[in-house]
């Protein structure tokens, strides 16, 4: 069972969330009701939640403050955000702080809950089998540098992600510098290709992909100098230009701080 809070400040709200959705035949458990977030972090402070579906604008500690805060002691809760307002600025603010999506009031219907709970189950089901695949990775690749590079989030055999409005965005971003890595790109240039800010898309690119900017985009390039590296033939100066980086001494640093050998020591190990 995934346990769900429901913070409301209207009681007839939370009637209506309550009565709309089969919750323990699909595998959902409501461990408990608020009428605002201070009452509410008693469950959180008690990190036994694994959803927390809140409407915004409620007296003593609103929803945007309660989402902040329950991602700063349980990071794993999904937040649904709930709101009477269509202002963007209410989504935006939900998405900087994490919030897994977005529903108005007026539009919250048992399908619309239900399509958001199934999607927040399998991204909770996702990270753990992450964790764990991770896990078994640092285990099995710790004594080999030539492959202990860090993993990539959202690799081409995997399942399309969950389409909550911040993962869209950062799924745009991924696409995007998948295609032009190898180009001098900036995080600017990104974050205008979203159409967010630069702050605000730096925050957000590290919230879905666990990863900076930088160090995605270095790790791409390494994978793909990795890649060229293969062939004997090539110079360590050729495989920086062809990878993305524009300074061969850059690119050294950066090869040998993420695979543990510098490019020359990588391209003479024997294959198998």
């Amino acid at each position: 069972m995934y346990k769900v809070l429901l913070v409301d400040d209207e009681a007839i709200a939370r009637m209506g969330i309550r009565s709309t959705f089969e919750w323990e035949v699909n595998g959902f458990e409501l461990v408990g009701e608020a009428s605002n977030g201070q009452r509410a972090m008693k469950w959180v402070e008690s990190k036994e939640i694994d959803i927390l579906i809140t409407d915004i604008a409620m007296p003593v500690m609103d929803g945007l403050e309660l989402a902040r805060r329950t991602r700063e002691i349980c990071p794993w809760v999904k937040v649904l955000l709930l709101s009477c307002h269509s202002d963007f600025e209410y989504v935006r603010e939900g998405i900087r702080l994490g919030a897994f999506d977005y529903i108005l009031k007026p539009m919250l219907s048992a399908e619309s809950l239900k399509t958001v709970l199934y999607e927040m189950r399998h991204s909770l089901q996702k990270e753990k089998e992450d964790h764990r695949i991770l896990e078994q990775y640092k285990e099995k690749n710790s004594a080999d540098p030539a492959v202990a590079v860090m993993p990539l989030p959202l690799p081409a055999d995997c399942p399309p992600p969950d389409k909550s409005l911040h993962q869209r965005i950062v799924q745009q971003a991924v696409e995007y510098i998948s295609e032009h890595f190898t180009e001098s790109i900036s995080l600017q240039q990104v974050a205008d290709k979203v159409c967010v800010s630069r702050n605000y898309f730096s925050e957000m690119f590290k919230r879905v992909t666990g990863h900076n900017f930088i160090d995605y985009l270095i790790t791409l390039r390494v994978n793909r100098a990795k890649e060229l590296l293969q062939n004997p033939t090539m110079k360590v100066y050729e495989v920086a230009e062809m990878s993305g980086f524009n300074d061969t001494k850059h690119f050294s640093k950066q090869f040998k701080k993420v695979v543990g050998l510098t490019p020359a020591e990588f391209q003479g190990m024997p294959r198998r």
